[in-house]
């Protein structure tokens, strides 16, 4: 894919990541612990095709922030792994706090770091 393409890609990611955290927003204000791990599991694995495809338009870029755009790629999945976890172990309520956090997390993550790729990116390509 071109970085183009990857670009369009990583920001069709935005919006599904944007509609499940509408979605997981309702979920936690329900209480509805089903539709919660069901929600949080569709989000990592959109969140882990996301970054792997914001990984590849790193390298197709030669991103010089590329090292720490992945750990912080590395370190939310790895909290939402967690959470995931947890929620299977406990109850809604001991982990909610934890899910508000992580999506506060990733949507600081999509309006800073991704955006100072985009720019990197638009900068580079022309």
């Amino acid at each position: 894919m071109t970085p183009k393409q990857l670009v369009n890609t990583t920001s069709r990611d935005h919006a599904e990541m944007s509609d499940l955290v509408e979605g997981l927003r309702a979920a936690l204000d329900s209480g509805d612990r089903d539709l919660m791990q069901s929600l949080l599991t569709k989000l990592l694995i959109v969140e882990v095709r996301h970054y792997s495809t914001e990984e590849a338009l790193m390298r197709a870029v030669a991103y010089d922030q590329a090292d720490a755009h992945r750990g912080e790629h590395a370190a939310m999945v790895e909290t939402l792994t967690r959470i995931i976890q947890t929620l299977v172990v406990e109850n809604l309520a001991s982990v909610s706090p934890q899910v508000v956090a992580h999506l506060e997390t990733a949507l600081a993550h999509m309006i800073d770091a991704d955006r100072e790729l985009n720019h990197f990116v638009s900068a580079s390509t022309g």
